[in-house]
């Protein structure tokens, strides 16, 4: 028989990471059917539309401290536990939406600085509100001083096999295609070193 009625959850959504944690308490009896298992309340998370559908696949369960937990594990024990009891304690249903982060390689196109060097770029450490298109991403590079701001008319972006990408074009469909999926097909930051403005001779 259950004793307890009610589970604490919030939910971390991958596209979301810069906003604050949205927290809900869910009734586990709901039009005479009680929910038994966390894959019960998943399943009713969906029916009630508060998750798209298209996020099914994508979704799983954490307790609050990050530790993945089984979709079967049974409500009752984790809330005697003390796992969702509280929202102090609230498990967390993690919606894996957007990888978490991209890949993008330096590439000089007029001198050999030997091989290209390769860095990553995680979405929920940036500093900016919003990383979105490669416009954003441009200036994260700059803004962050990776590269001296004479290059800034010089630089342009390339996918992993060559083909242009423009500034206004969204991160979230490039990595949706594989590119700056990982660090073996990065994006390109195309830098034509020769015509960036030189420095004041002394």
């Amino acid at each position: 028989m259950m004793t307890h009625n009610e589970l604490w959850l919030t939910y971390h959504q991958a596209s979301r990471c810069n906003t604050p944690v949205t927290a809900q308490l869910v009734e586990l009896e709901f039009q005479n059917q009680k929910l038994i298992d966390l894959e019960d309340v998943l399943e009713h998370l969906f029916r009630q539309g508060f998750i798209e559908a298209q996020h099914r696949s994508l979704s799983f369960w954490e307790d609050h401290s990050g530790q993945r937990l089984k979709a079967s594990c049974v409500l009752e024990e984790l809330l005697t536990g003390g796992a969702g009891k509280c929202p102090q304690s609230a498990l967390r249903l993690v919606i894996a939406d957007r990888p978490p982060h991209l890949w993008f390689s330096y590439v000089y196109t007029h001198k050999s600085v030997g091989p290209a060097v390769t860095q990553r770029v995680k979405f929920c450490h940036t500093q900016e509100a919003k990383l979105e298109i490669v416009a954003h991403l441009t200036n994260h590079v700059f803004r962050n001083g990776y590269l001296p701001a004479r290059f800034r008319t010089v630089v342009t972006w390339q996918g992993p096999c060559g083909r242009k990408i423009e500034e206004h074009e969204r991160l979230d469909a490039l990595l949706t295609a594989g590119e700056g999926l990982s660090e073996t097909s990065p994006l390109r930051l195309m830098i034509d070193a020769a015509y960036a403005h030189p420095g004041t001779c002394h």
